[in-house]
């Protein structure tokens, strides 16, 4: 796909401000992480499965879980995007 060079510059800007919102989301999540004893994913599957209680703490980490998925498929595409554009000269 052919960018124009400020087109580029903003998509890596998005790109960096997805990357920072995931790592302020991990960041949110590690207390829980250490709290219970589960990574992020693990927790993830044990919600969704229904094996653990429904405390208002897990509702938080889940919302903080999807947020992140969500911030993750941004990103993942932003850089696929990136990784295939060629320049256009201005």
């Amino acid at each position: 796909m052919m960018l124009k060079p400020e087109v580029v510059l903003a998509l890596e800007r998005e790109q960096r401000v997805c990357e920072m919102a995931i790592d302020r989301l991990e960041e949110r999540s590690r207390p829980f992480e250490q709290q219970y004893g589960w990574s992020t994913d693990q927790f993830l599957r044990k919600f969704n499965d229904g094996e653990i209680g429904d405390d208002k703490s897990f509702f938080l980490w889940y919302a903080l879980a999807e947020a992140i998925f969500d911030w993750r498929k941004t990103c993942d595409s932003l850089k696929d995007l990136l990784a295939s554009a060629e320049l256009v000269s201005a």
